[in-house]
């Protein structure tokens, strides 16, 4: 797991409560607008949150996950039948990203570290 991404609809309400339950807050960041990095505790797992713009959902956005060899994955993915979008290379994380849709439809995204 390398991090969950909620929409939530206040910024400074959702930091104080998922500090009541334990996380730690990290920083405020620009991503996609108005945001803030928490981690748990001890752990590289990272909760992004990111204040609702008006075509935004309140919820889950995404679960990420850390993987080996992107490129490969995404060949056995497609090769199982499942669409994937990407691999790509996201020049403000340094990062390469695909993502994929779980057979209910929530977005997946597959991240390697270069």
């Amino acid at each position: 797991m390398d991090h969950v991404h909620l929409y939530v609809k206040d910024l400074e309400e959702a930091v104080r409560f998922y500090k009541l339950v334990g996380l730690e807050f990290v920083e405020y960041t620009s991503h996609g607008g108005k945001a803030a990095m928490m981690r748990v505790p001890g752990s590289p797992v990272s909760f992004e949150m990111q204040e609702t713009r008006v075509i935004d959902n309140p919820g889950l956005n995404h679960l990420a996950f850390l993987v080996d060899d992107l490129d490969d994955l995404c060949d056995s993915y497609m090769a199982n039948g499942v669409k994937v979008d990407g691999p790509l290379d996201n020049k403000a994380t340094g990062r390469r990203l695909a993502t994929v849709r779980d057979p209910h439809g929530f977005l997946i995204q597959l991240v390697q570290k270069k």
